[in-house]
Order: C-alpha cells, then structure tokens, then sequence
C-alpha cells in the first residue's frame, strides 16, 4: 500500500483510531461524522465528518466558540509535528508502510498479516555538534530540576492535584516518588518564570521551550481539566547517565483519555527502552509496558536480596519496536524476560510480535506471566501487583518461571474479522462473560454466607463493578446506560445485597429473647464514647462508636474549625489512639497549619509576627498566611545552612509546629487524602482500620473526620442530588456500622442560608440533607452570632443599593429621602467592614445546638469562645468552675 499523505484517504475506522490517539473524546457517531468533545470549549458540541473529503474538527455550539481547524494542524500543533514527522506518524499508527524521500521503507511493516523485518536504510537524524550536546545537556539539567521541585510547591492546586494522583490512585510514598525522579510540567508562564531565574534570557527560555516541548504545551493549553493534562514528568537517562529526553503523563487512571504519554519533540519512545539506565550493567534484564512498571518493578526488585539482579525498562506500548530492538542488540543482549501486562488480548497480541521481532534479531526472549500465581486477584500489571499483594509477591518466582520462546513453525494466515460494534440495546442478549460470572461469584458467596451467617460485604464487589462499568462504556461508544442490560445488572447489585443482607439479619436464630446475662455483658463491653472535649457539652452528649455526627453550618460560621478543634481535644484526650481526617475543601498542608494555629494558643502570636515580618520580603495579610511564610523561609533556610543562612520558628509557633510533628510521626494525627467516589472512601476507612487492628506498632483508629459530607459523590447511578446524598449516608453508615470498623465517623455539613437565626435552626435546614435526619446518631449545629449579624447587613446593604438605585432611576436628582437611604448605607457599611475586620484577638460568641442526639437531650444551647482568626474555639472563661458547681448541686440532691 502507498505511503498515506493526507487524512482525507483515511477510513472512518482508521480515522476513529487517529482522533482517539490524540487525547479527542468521541462521544457518538451520526452516517457522517463523530461527535466529539471541542477540544477549545470543552463542549459535546463538535463535529468530524468522515463521509466528505474534508477532516475538520468544526464546533457548532448556539454561542459558536470559533473553532475550525483542519484536523492534521490540530495535530501538527499539538504534537509540535513538522509535515514529514507528521506523516511517518500517520503511517505508524495505522501500519502502512512509510516511505522516506529517498523511496527508502523505514518503519517495521506488516505484510500479509505476517510480520516482516524491513531493513532498509532509514532517514537519520541532523547530527549535532560536542557543543550543541552539551547545551542541551545543560538544558534538561535545569529542567529536570524544575519539574522535580515543582512537583513539591504546596500552594500550587495543579501540582498538589498530580502529586494527590500519585500517592491515592498509584498508592506511592514520598521515598518512592523520590526514587521514581518524577516531576510535574508547569504552565508555560509559570516555566519561562522558572528558567530566567536558572539564569536563561526570557528570549531564549521561550524559545527553548517552545523547541522542545510544544507537543506537551498545546495539549495542556487545550484542555480545561487537570485531568486532561499531561502534567506528570518521566525523565529518560542514557547509560552514562545524561538526560536524554522527557515524558509527561496525565494525572489519571482513566484509559480513555488519550494520548496518556507525550514525550519532548525529538525524544521519540519507539527509539529507546525508558529506563535503560547506567545500572543495567550485568543484570538480567525485565522489559515491561509502561513506564511505572519500569520504575516500581527495578525499586521493588532492589529491596530484595533474591532480586536485586533484576532490572525493569519499558517499551512504551504493548510491543517492542524495531528501533528498540536494535538498540538491545548494541548493548550486546542474547536474551531478555518479556512481563506483559495480563490484559487478554492486548498483552497477548504485543507479547506474540515483540517475540517474533526479538527472535529475527537472535535475541532470545523469556515471557513471563503474573496470571499464573495470581489470577485470582485480576491483577493487570507489575505495578498493580506489587501495590495489591507486595507483602506476598514472590518476583524471582515469577521471573523464573519465564518460558523460552522457540520460532514458531509455519501456519496457514487466515483473514482476520473487522471487528463489529456492540448493539446498544437487544433484550435477547446474555449478558457479558465478567459480569456474569461477577453475578455467579455473589451467588457463590450467598451460599458460603448462609452457613455462617455473616452478611455479604458489598464494598468488596466495588471496585468490580466500577471496572466494568468502565470497561462497558469504552467499549460501546454513545451507550444508553438506561436500557442496557449489562448496566441494569451493575446497578442492581448494591439493592439486591441490601436486600439479602436484611433478610440474613431477620433470620429466626436472631429473634431469640434477649437475655439478662446478655444484658449485663454488653454493659460490660460497652464504650462510653469519645468527648468533644468541651465541659458543658460533654455533661449532655457522646460521640458512639459505630455512628455519624454531623458538625452542621452556615458558610463562615466555623464549621471546620469546630471539627478541628474537636479533633485536637480527641488526639490529647485519647494518647493511646489515632485519628484520621479527610478534608474535600481544603488541602493537607492548610489543614496541618490550621491545627498548628489552634495549638498555640498565643494571644501576641499575630503581633509578634507582624513584627517579624518587617525584617522579611513577604507579607501575609491574615495569620495564617504569616504562619505559612514563616515556615517557608524556616524550610528554605534549613536547605541552605551550609551557607550560613539560619532561621528558626517563632517561639510559639516552633511549639506547637513540634507538638503536631510528633501526633504526624507516631500515626495519632493522619492527615488523609481524598477520595474519589464514597465507595473508594469507605474501602480507604475499612482498610486503615484493618491495617491498625493487625498491626502490633500502630494506634487502634478511634474517630474519622471527613469535611465535608456535600463534597462528597458517588459511582452508583442516580436520577438527583438529593437520591446521591442518601447513597453517601447509606454507603457511610454502612461503613461504621462494619465491625471491622466499630468507630465513629464525624462528618461536616452545610446549612441552608435560609437559617437566618438559631431558632430556626433545625434539622430540616440542612442543605439536600439525604438521610441525615435518619441515619444520624448525633447532630450538632453551630451558630456565630458576628457571622449571622453580617450576613444580615450584607442583605440590608443589598437592598438599600437597589432602592438608591431605583431612586436615582426614577426621580434623577438627589432627594431628602434618597440622602438620608445614604446615611443609612454609610452605616451598614461601617458596621460590615467592623464586622469583616475585627480587633485582633477578640472572640465570637459561638452556639452550639444539639439538632439530634440519640442518647440524650436535644435542642440543648451551649455557649463557646471562638478565636476564629487563630482557629481556636475554647470553653467559655470560668466555664470549669460552673461545671463543678453544678456537679456538687446534683450530689446534693
């Protein structure tokens, strides 16, 4: 077949296949064109037609966003192609032959559905001159350098969004991440920024920048979602050790979303093996896909004696190329041991032509397989593996078992099928092979379940479903989810495990009367509850193990801070326990500083700050920010002592900072990190509490903190918000309910603006409340008066501007009346700014309300002294004497 020079002579499928490689999500297919997501306004609004000459990505939005771009420019940009990179890729993608201007075939090239080796010279690259090299050199030095401490800059959302990516969804550790020398790819302002300050001209970082990472540059310029971006940064060495190029991925596990890998222009993934490195010398050599694996599997192969001699690299896809394998036979390999990922087709596929491709270069390959230890856990890759069972892998098993691979003897070629597209809709269909042996699985389960009475566990079937529910989308573009019987199925699992669950627990054995013994041991056994650690409040509730608590608020009313201060009483009233936090509004480093802040307990801390800070460039506008810029110059400072430059913390704050240090280091504070879906949260909570409970060196869990319970969703399908909230409180209760758990789960919320005093304050305030009101063992409200007075100015101040306005409107010239709505507005508006800006250490006075309380009394009023400024809420002065006083009077009678 000639060699392709336009996309104008591609197929519908072969144009599918193009769109999808470069990150453009199709979302349907009409009898002329894909409908796809605008890659400039991020709307299902775009077209591609396929039965016209034309490939033009053209958006057709109401309000049109102007974009009309011929799709092979769209490519060119994005990729930072030139035209002849640009064809060669076309050819590659779609296994054409690809020919050089010389006439000369320079890519491996499938003939009759057999692979052939084509050896015919290729076009090789400009060569570059010692001090070309060497510039180059310097350059990705730098840059290396960037991408590594950008990945660590805590006030940057996008870097925290990546390194968030790498430690919960990949399940790495800092000492990992450090290892790995990954980085992330900074915006371009933000990276021209970064290189004058390394000593480049702006002229010339532009430059350099645009050089070599166009691809990269206009593939996050395009795309609105950090998701979307490739962000995350792969620096490629030779075996001498330079840098020889870089890859940047995209933050997610998510397949769809292509291309997940960009390499640097002129650093191509086919030429080399990532990975390959200067330590590969005299060991066995482990060629896997991706380039985590690579990484995960040569750390994990070092940390054991028996492994040691074992080094991963990756080939980037699930096939070796030509040029990859040429560069194994420069390095003089005999024989390499080939890890596929345990994928079915795909790894099969690309494991059967690296084989063949490896064997007409007589090097001999050894493929292993995870699947033959642990197909049971349908682990995919090295780097699942080793994340879902590192404390049972046995690696040198599984290399060792390596097969040899001969030359396969001649076999008739026989016309492969085009694949077809999966109706969406046939009620006569089975349902697909997984998931129905998902649903004979369950069934195996009730059985064992019936004999020991234990109910079904339904959060170990999640992340199941979740998986085919994913894979079932990728695999029928515009799916009617609503109709589809394979969807049905998924969905009716979670009802129908409920359902038998309840049916379990109904069972005649537990009808039985309950006991007097019974009685007294399960007084014996029982737990009085954790304490909010406020007097007064404390005479009237308990945190129950086993239950949900809801810190329930108006916005700015310190509905964290409650829940923080809360927290801090618990970790210094429980010594012997831990505690965990997740925050879905804020960041880990905000939430560590605020604990700080509500340690020290420092009335002078601001002043003395402020003081400090006239000695320093920055300027924090409230405390928190002057905390965080002590701390940054304190870090930057202990990096450089060598030269002399030494800062310590402000007395109080160095306190404080060491009293959380040391709750961090012996696990009584865990900071977590979010949760994609309440599904995989609740696993996350199952898990820690296992995790603790078997462990000899770790605190029980005692309490889970989670800001808040809006913030949160869920991966089950449902028709609003409100059906989703009861979804998250089912999911929840559920969880602590577990009696792996047994623990309470302290949970944020927000109120309706509509709670205009505390009077009304109530239950059915709570904004999209769900199962709140039924699910909950205790709710507690908070009210800040100065908040409450403010917003009511604020809706006075509102009002008051639209009568002037009406005023002035209608009558024109300034009346009596509109002069004194005036003086009125001057008031309002020196009274919100008092509000806004208060003398420093003054406190609010904060109400707590008991919206529900199980086991005691409700709509109890108790008074508190909140510092909001420093994040400290305090018993009111004096308030312990009352309480001792009340006390003797209750003896007394």
């Amino acid at each position: 077949m000639t060699t392709i020079t336009s996309l104008n002579q591609t197929s519908q499928a072969e144009l599918r296949k193009i769109i999808e490689d470069n990150g453009i999500i199709i979302k349907g297919t009409t009898n002329k064109s894909y409908k796809i997501i605008c890659p400039n306004c991020d709307k299902p609004k775009a077209y591609i037609y396929f039965n016209q000459g034309t490939r033009t990505i053209h958006c057709n939005r109401e309000n049109n966003c102007n974009f009309n771009e011929d799709l092979w420019d769209y490519i060119v940009i994005k990729r930072g192609f030139s035209t002849k990179d640009m064809t060669r890729y076309i050819n590659q993608i779609l296994d054409y032959e690809f020919k050089n201007l010389k006439g000369e075939t320079d890519i491996y090239t499938p003939i009759n559905d057999k692979p052939k080796l084509i050896t015919t010279p290729s076009v090789t690259k400009a060569l570059k001159t010692i001090e070309e090299i060497e510039k180059e050199r310097r350059f990705f030095n730098c840059c290396h350098k960037i991408f590594i401490d950008s990945l660590n800059e805590q006030d940057n959302e996008h870097a925290i969004f990546s390194l968030r990516y790498l430690k919960e969804e990949r399940g790495y550790n800092d000492e990992q991440i450090r290892s790995f020398k990954l980085g992330f790819f900074p915006d371009k302002d933000k990276f021209i920024s970064l290189l004058t300050k390394a000593g480049y001209s702006q002229n010339k970082a532009e430059d350099l920048i645009v050089k070599y990472f166009t691809a990269i540059l206009n593939t996050n310029k395009y795309q609105k979602e950090e998701e979307h971006k490739n962000r995350i940064t792969f620096t490629w060495f030779d075996t001498d050790g330079n840098i020889i190029g870089f890859s940047a991925r995209k933050p997610t596990t998510n397949n769809e979303l292509k291309p997940k890998y960009l390499n640097n222009n002129g650093l191509s993934k086919t030429e080399y093996l990532f990975n390959f490195t200067k330590d590969i010398a005299d060991k066995e050599l482990v060629i896997v896909e991706g380039q985590l694996d690579a990484l995960v599997g040569t750390y994990f192969a070092l940390q054991q004696e028996e492994t040691s001699n074992y080094h991963f690299v990756a080939m980037g896809g699930s096939s070796i190329s030509e040029s990859q394998v040429n560069y194994l036979k420069k390095y003089s390999y005999s024989k390499v041991i080939l890890l596929p990922d345990n994928d079915k087709n795909a790894g099969k596929k690309g494991a059967k032509e690296s084989v063949e491709k490896l064997l007409a270069q007589l090097i001999t390959p050894y493929i292993a397989s995870i699947a033959d230890d642990y197909l049971y856990k349908d682990i995919k890759d090295i780097d699942e593996l080793i994340k879902t069972c590192e404390d049972e892998i046995d690696l040198k098993a599984i290399l060792e078992k390596a097969v040899k691979q001969e030359i396969p003897a001649n076999t008739n070629n026989t016309p492969k099928e085009e694949p077809k597209m999966t109706t969406q809709k046939n009620d006569d269909k089975p349902l697909d092979p997984e998931i129905q042996e998902l649903l004979n699985q369950i069934n195996e389960d009730r059985k064992v379940s019936i004999s020991t009475k234990e109910p079904l566990d339904i959060l170990n079937y999640n992340k199941q479903i979740h998986d085919l529910k994913t894979e079932l989308t990728g695999k029928n573009i515009g799916l009617n989810k609503k109709f589809n019987p394979n969807f049905i199925a998924l969905n009716n699992i979670y009802s129908d495990i409920r359902e038998y669950n309840k049916l379990l627990s109904s069972d005649d054995t537990e009808t039985k009367p309950y006991t007097y013994p019974q009685f007294l041991m399960d007084i014996e056994n029982s737990n009085d509850g954790l304490k909010t650690g406020y007097l007064k409040l404390d005479q009237h509730i308990s945190i129950q193990p086993s239950s949900l608590t809801f810190i329930a608020g108006r916005p700015s009313h310190g509905k964290t801070t409650m829940m923080i201060n809360i927290l801090k009483n618990m970790i210094n009233d429980n010594p012997d326990k831990s505690f965990l936090f997740y925050s879905y509004e804020e960041t880990r480093s905000d939430i560590l500083i605020k604990i700080i802040l509500s340690i020290t307990d420092d009335e002078t801390l601001d002043a003395r700050l402020q003081e400090e800070e006239k000695y320093e460039k920055k300027k924090g506008a409230n405390l928190r920010q002057r905390a965080l810029n002590q701390f940054k110059r304190y870090v930057l400072c202990a990096r450089e002592n060598a030269k002399g430059k030494i800062f310590t913390l402000n007395s109080a704050l160095d306190a404080a900072s060491k009293k959380v240090q040391e709750w961090v280091d012996n696990g009584r504070l865990q900071i977590m990190t979010p949760k994609s879906s309440t599904e995989s949260l609740s696993a996350a909570i199952i898990e820690s509490c296992i995790s603790c409970a078997n462990s000899k060196d770790t605190k029980q869990i005692a309490a889970v903190f989670i800001d808040y319970i809006q913030k949160l969703s869920t991966e089950e399908e449902r028709t609003n918000r409100q059906q989703e909230l009861q979804r998250i409180c089912q999911a929840l209760l559920t969880t602590t309910l577990d009696k792996r758990v047994a623990i309470p789960i302290i949970l944020g919320a927000q109120v309706n603006r509509e709670v205009k005093s505390l009077d009304t304050f109530n239950l059915s305030n709570m904004r999209e409340a769900g199962d709140i009101e039924q699910d909950a063992n205790l709710v507690l409200g908070i009210w800040n008066e100065q908040a409450g007075e403010l917003d009511n100015l604020l809706a006075i101040q509102k009002s008051l501007t639209q009568q002037i306005e009406f005023d002035e409107k209608c009558f024109g010239k300034p009346s009596g009346a509109k002069k004194e709505l005036e003086n009125y507005y001057k008031n309002v508006d020196t009274a919100i700014k008092g509000l806004k800006n208060p003398l420093p250490n003054t406190s609010v006075n904060l109400q707590i309300k008991v919206l529900k309380n199980r086991n005691g009394q409700n709509n109890g009023v108790f008074e508190l002294d909140g510092y909001l400024d420093r994040y400290l809420i305090k018993d009111k002065k004096n308030c312990a004497e009352q309480v001792i006083e009340e006390l003797k009077q209750q003896t007394n009678n």
